[in-house]
């Protein structure tokens, strides 16, 4: 049973389904278990200092993929200069570690998959862009709590997440307004994030099954 479902995961994975799936792989998980104390309420708590970007080795560690472009191509694709970094995103512990991710997804669906919660032990941080007309220029790392962020049905992220974060809501509106061919948009706070998690993004099924231990 335990081969036929490895099979079903990748079979699923690789149609896409991971956005339908996720629920029922990943229930069980996280902070609001049965039995178990209730944790503290996300984004309410103490804001520890980002930590250092390894832009040149690090890996994100939700799907592995490199953190920063790479200069050639990558999978059979190049893609443009900065085009991985305007959506990387940490978790700093107390302790000052940290893990790195290379989507926005990629960072929520991890702190779904083990139940982590921002501002318990821990802060969340995204990069936040610039709602220029061409390309988005990076602004920096801010609080995830802090930001606004922005789904677009033909805005081309690694993963094929479709998200980014800005620092306003008046810049999310800036940001779709440069983009007339967006397609379909949606603006979501930190706390609509956080209850949509797990995010839909590529291989979402196999890499939930890899973090949640059911294979």
């Amino acid at each position: 049973m335990k081969k036929d479902r490895r099979k079903l995961l990748k079979g699923m994975g690789a149609l896409g389904l991971g956005a339908l799936f996720s629920p029922v792989l990943a229930m069980g998980h996280g902070s609001g278990r049965p039995g178990m104390a209730k944790a503290p309420e996300p984004g309410m708590g103490k804001i520890y200092p980002a930590a250092p970007i390894p832009w040149q080795e690090g890996r994100c560690a939700f799907c592995g993929m490199p953190i920063a472009t790479p200069k050639g191509e990558w999978r059979g694709k190049k893609f443009p200069q900065g085009f991985f970094e305007r959506t990387y995103a940490q978790i700093v512990f107390e302790d000052g570690k940290a893990l790195h991710f290379e989507s926005l997804a990629c960072m929520f669906n991890y702190a779904y998959a083990k139940g982590l919660v921002d501002g318990d032990g821990n802060t969340f941080y995204v990069m936040a862009v610039e709602a220029l007309p061409k390309g988005c220029k990076r602004l920096g790392l801010i609080p995830a709590r802090q930001a606004t962020y922005v789904w677009g049905e033909k805005l081309m992220t690694t993963m094929m997440a479709h998200l980014v974060a800005v620092p306003s809501p008046k810049k999310a509106g800036d940001f779709v307004r440069n983009r007339p061919n967006i397609g379909r948009y949606h603006f979501y706070t930190y706390r609509q994030i956080l209850d949509l998690s797990p995010l839909p993004e590529a291989n979402l099924v196999p890499l939930l099954a890899k973090h949640t231990g059911l294979v």
